[in-house]
């Protein structure tokens, strides 16, 4: 029996699907001149703000066809790039905090947002952008891991010198145009916490994360 199909995505505006390839693959090149070109041209056409265009850029391919569901800030949370990522993220700041929460944790085919990528490859800049933009931390993918979890993992395999033995949920992160270098040098240093390690820590740290484990453990000590 052929699985159902998952719904699409509501946008604040029906680009073309040339558009939003045109855009993500701007992100994903790390070409921010073009980038800023498309946003500015897609939103004189449609006569709406610029975050209205980057809200609208989201992968609505079916899987079947070889779609990734994934929106335009997954690719320079997976390349660590965070000029592009914060680009995006301030076009993003004139939404609503609800539109804004909503297109930031955003869920491809794989349940993963951008903060699971920008986790899994240990791009700790990203993962704190990400975070103040509104991230949520406790969010699962359909493996039923949240970026903490996929964090931890990157440490692992960085003790583990490089273990090359991914699953498929590593191996959907293909970046394979304008690939950053990432942020694991430190893990070749075995007197430096790995970069895995640091965004480990810096997400059980921070204040949005300790509100959401304080909110958790109170709502089992009521139960």
């Amino acid at each position: 029996m052929a699985s159902a199909q998952k719904p699409k995505p509501s946008v604040p505006v029906a680009l073309s699907s040339e558009a939003i390839d045109d855009l993500i693959y701007d992100a994903r090149a790390g070409d921010l001149e073009a980038l800023t070109a498309d946003i500015a041209t897609l939103a004189s056409q449609h006569s709406c703000p610029e975050w209205q265009i980057v809200a609208s850029a989201i992968d609505q391919e079916d899987e079947s066809e070889g779609g990734t569901g994934s929106c335009v800030l997954h690719f320079p949370s997976a390349n660590g790039n965070t000029e592009i990522l914060n680009a995006l993220l301030q076009r993003l700041s004139a939404a609503d905090a609800a539109q804004r929460s909503a297109f930031v944790n955003h869920r491809n085919h794989s349940g993963n947002t951008s903060l699971h990528w920008a986790a899994l490859n240990t791009h700790l800049e990203c993962v704190k952008a990400l975070v103040e933009a509104g991230a949520d931390v406790t969010i699962k993918n359909d493996a039923g891991h949240d970026a903490v979890f996929l964090a931890e993992r990157a440490a692992w395999d960085a003790a583990a010198e490089g273990d090359t033995e991914n699953d498929s949920q590593t191996q959907e992160i293909e970046m394979t145009i304008g690939e950053s270098e990432g942020e694991d040098k430190a893990a070749s240093n075995p007197g430096e916490m790995s970069a895995g390690r640091q965004v480990v820590e810096w997400l059980l740290s921070s204040e949005k994360a300790a509100a959401l484990e304080r909110g958790a453990n109170e709502g089992e000590e009521s139960a």
